[in-house]
């Protein structure tokens, strides 16, 4: 287009020209440049708790590919016809597993499953077995623009058989597999960044299959927003591939544009202090030539006993640090044996001895004693764009970590400190920052997340969403054995109730449910049978009838929302709201279920000073905000139910 824009404009005729030039544009507006995907590919998802009704979507367990329309059910048995055409048949009601296409309305609950408690005075963590497009439906409900850091790690698309679109593996064999992986990405991160606050940073790790791909997206979707690409090297020893063998992955950071949010990086104290020789422009002996003079230390107790002269231009030095009157002499030299020079002249470097500030060190460092000086923010760096430590290392602190804590494998977990320094980097001074991972995989982010807080103090909180998928050749194997999706035997064996949780709840404790102590200690020191001082709750993601919602047969099943909605403050308290009012009393919410209720209601709130957020039951858009006018200031407030309905019919809408 650009071409024949600058064509158009060699146009002599006037009117000629305009003309052409306003068809151009309309043909412009029609076409997409930069990343080129078919975004039109629907998703679905299966819902196995979900009841068969007339009129559901539906495929057979066991078979999720080809989809029913369901047209009549007689007691047990359902009347079926494929879609889009096909002969008619029937079927068994305990055969069927409810499908949904996105883009239909749907009603999510939160069924609790399981909770630990070791902290009574932080918030809860959270744990949701769910597909997480769903899940972010429901968390943009409770907390859209509150979100600190999001870090995901999605499936990698190298072609293996690890991840699925529509219910079927996408492997090296679909042309379409980039398009399915893009799509897919897409709705997921549109939904992202409305959770993310206004410094709210995003983070997503990824290796080179997708990479560029992923690049491109990201700055369509966050155009004004930097985005910045780290090399974090997990694997020094190389993975065996054709020609090279790659040692590395990727994090992108998506930080809002003209904003400071990464912390200063806090590093080790033998990396804390800079090499007292230069190095890069202007380090040679010849830049700076009163800079190339010999220093002598003590090689036991490690303290400078001399500083040499300057030595004529012809004198060149035979080796370094050699032993002259049992004095190490030491040189500005390099490796390899290049000239170089120190940061201070020998008058200032004598100065600074004798002041004896500290801030010339002699260390050994990898069997030779190395002379630095500390850099005026001692222990703290700003961030680079290569990350290379021992303790990203993937295979030791993430395959081996996770199968010492639960006796399993899982495939390519992420190291535990790549991610904690990942979240580190925008959560240092954030001391009650919120977390998000909705690629949850092993619950490494939620380690992570414990971990930091037991270092630095605070109460970050995470919110972990991952489905419960099952391997396929155990599906197989279930599948054969007349066990499927939806039953708990089949269930146990998934992603999020296998590994997910066990390995948060395990970490969490120091022990397993046995009571076997976890052995080992993580690299601050601290024994992992310790535990940490932390609570989680772990839910399913169920759905609601929203006819039931809406007269309020569903006040239980959405309870757990509300108590999301006002932090996780507090043990979650159940209710069926049978009364005028539900008020728990450990945390900062209240709920107004009959409006008739409100003067006595209104009362009974004035003697709870630490409420953030109440929730009115009331169709009558007029009764709440005459309601609203009279409760204190400062409170957030919700109109139920009528919210809740309209926020997913709206969010599925805006979001394909």
């Amino acid at each position: 287009m650009a071409k024949l824009e600058d064509l158009i404009k060699q146009i002599p005729d006037a009117k000629l020209r305009a003309e052409i030039a306003r068809e151009a544009a309309a043909l412009k507006a029609t076409k997409k440049f930069g990343l080129v995907f078919e975004e039109h590919i629907p998703e679905q998802v299966q819902i196995p708790n979900l009841p068969v009704r007339t009129d559901s979507r539906v495929v057979k367990r066991g078979n999720g590919k080809q989809v029913f329309h369901v047209l009549e059910i007689k007691g047990k048995t359902a009347r079926l016809a494929p879609e889009p055409e096909g002969q008619e048949e029937t079927a068994k009601l305990d055969e069927l597993v409810v499908v949904k296409r996105f883009g239909e309305p749907i009603y999510p609950t939160l069924t609790p499953r399981e909770r630990i408690e070791r902290a009574s005075d932080k918030p809860w963590h959270t744990i949701i077995n769910a597909d997480n497009f769903h899940a972010l439906q429901l968390l943009l409900y409770c907390y859209e623009g509150m979100v600190d850091v999001i870090y995901i790690d999605p499936p990698y698309n190298t072609g293996a058989r690890d991840w699925k679109y529509n219910n079927d593996y996408v492997d090296r064999n679909d042309q379409f597999s980039h398009s399915k992986w893009l799509a897919m990405m897409k709705k997921r991160l549109l939904l992202a960044n409305r959770l993310l606050k206004p410094d709210g940073v995003l983070i997503v790790t990824i290796d080179d299959n997708e990479v560029a791909n992923l690049g491109v997206l990201l700055r369509e979707l966050f155009s004004s927003s930097g985005v910045h690409l780290v090399v974090i090297e997990h694997n020094k020893r190389g993975r065996p591939q054709v020609n090279f063998a790659p040692t590395h992955e990727y994090a992108y950071f998506i930080i809002p544009s003209n904003r400071q949010v990464i912390a200063e990086q806090i590093t080790e104290r033998d990396i804390r202090s800079i090499n007292l020789r230069r190095t890069g422009n202007n380090s040679g002996r010849l830049n700076r030539k009163t800079m190339f003079y010999p220093i002598y230390v003590e090689p036991i107790s490690l303290k400078i006993i001399k500083v040499g002269e300057v030595p004529d231009d012809n004198f060149h030095p035979k080796q370094n640090m050699a032993i002259k009157d049992g004095l190490v002499e030491i040189w500005p030299l390099d490796k390899d044996g290049s000239e170089k020079c120190w940061y201070y002249g020998r008058e200032g470097l004598l100065d600074l001895l004798e002041a004896d500030t500290g801030k010339i060190q002699v260390q050994r460092h990898k069997g030779e004693i190395r002379l630095a000086f500390a850099s005026d923010n001692e222990g703290k760096t700003t961030y680079k764009t290569v990350w290379s430590d021992s303790k990203f290392d993937a295979s030791y602190y993430g395959s081996t970590l996770v199968k010492n804590i639960l006796g399993a494998e899982f495939p390519f977990p992420k190291s535990l400190y790549a991610v904690e320094e990942c979240i580190a980097a925008v959560c240092r001074h954030r001391p009650n920052a919120l977390i998000m991972d909705f690629f949850a995989g092993s619950g490494t982010t939620l380690n992570a997340t414990a971990l930091l807080n037991s270092e630095l103090g605070g109460t970050r909180r995470c919110i972990l969403v991952t489905n419960n998928e099952v391997n396929e050749r155990t599906v197989k194997e279930l599948n054969e054995r007349g066990i499927f999706a939806g039953q708990p035997d089949f269930e146990k064996y998934g992603i999020c109730e296998s590994i997910t949780w066990p390995r948060c709840k395990y970490v969490v404790n120091g022990k397993r449910d046995d009571g076997t102590e976890l052995s080992g200690a993580y690299l601050n020191g601290r024994e992992m049978k310790e535990g940490f001082e932390e609570n989680i709750e772990y839910f399913r993601l169920d759905f609601a009838d929203p006819s039931e919602v809406a007269i309020g047969e569903k006040f239980e099943a959405i309870l757990p929302i509300l108590w999301l909605m006002a932090g996780a403050k507090g043990k979650r308290e159940n209710d069926k709201g049978e009364k005028g009012w539900f008020i728990p009393k450990h945390s900062p919410f209240a709920v107004l279920i009959d409006e008739h209720a409100f003067t006595q209601f209104k009362k009974v709130i004035a003697n709870r000073t630490d409420l953030t957020h109440i929730f009115l039951v009331t169709d009558s858009i007029e009764a709440y905000q005459k309601m609203i006018a009279q409760l204190p200031e400062g409170v957030k407030t919700k109109m139920l139910y009528k919210s809740y309905l309209d926020n997913f019919k709206i969010n599925i809408e805006q979001s394909l």
